[in-house]
């Protein structure tokens, strides 16, 4: 999404805003929240959202829109961000990957180290997404790592995890939970199961921090 009157919106990584669906007068008649999956940098003037088209109510809407098309935007809201750890971990569900899009972006264009590492699990390989993005921040920053599991389905040529983040996941990749800081995003019941792992791995509750849905 691009501004209508040239007026970039600042924001913090991890942070969301509301869209509006607009009548004929230019009037809010619904709205809902979606994080931001844009760079912060002041170079990239648009907005990028990773978006569930589920034929609901409001991305109905969105998906018979045509480009040229106006929404109300609204924020940026919330404090699910991040602001510059070091050593960072982070656990998205499906399109929790939403926010963490943002992050790495950030990380990678401004080469952050010293250590951050995505789990990200997705019910099949055709909805993965971001793939080929997430490679190539791995190339831009060698600091990233992208760890992608598959939860429904194992292709044959899969070079990445299968089954649910669990316990035994998190540890192969990560051998001191308690030095790093978390962030969990997805459906609600994995982000409290992931909270449970985490605490279970000798993680700092305090460094936890979770957003979630459902």
């Amino acid at each position: 999404m691009e501004p209508v009157n040239g007026k970039r919106i600042g924001f913090v990584p991890g942070q969301f805003v509301f869209l509006h669906a607009l009548d004929a007068q230019g009037k809010s008649f619904e709205k809902r929240p979606y994080s931001i999956t844009s760079s912060p940098s002041p170079d990239i003037p648009y907005l990028e959202f990773c978006i569930k088209m589920l034929k609901g109510s409001f991305t109905g809407k969105l998906e018979r829109m045509e480009t040229g098309s106006t929404l109300g935007v609204e924020g940026p809201f919330g404090h699910f961000t991040y602001t510059g750890q070091k050593r960072s971990a982070f656990i998205a569900g499906g399109t929790g990957l939403a926010p963490f899009m943002s992050m790495l972006r950030h990380i990678a264009e401004r080469r952050l180290g010293e250590e951050f590492i995505l789990f990200y699990s997705a019910k099949t390989q055709a909805d993965v997404a971001y793939g080929e993005e997430l490679a190539r921040l791995q190339k831009q920053n060698t600091a990233i790592r992208v760890i992608i599991t598959l939860t429904q389905e194992k292709p044959a040529q899969w070079e990445g995890e299968y089954g649910r983040i669990c316990e035994e996941t998190i540890a192969k990749y990560v051998k001191d939970a308690g030095s790093f800081d978390w962030w969990i995003c997805g459906p609600m019941a994995m982000v409290k199961g992931m909270k449970e792992c985490l605490v279970g791995l000798k993680a700092d509750p305090k460094r936890i921090r979770a957003e979630g849905w459902g």
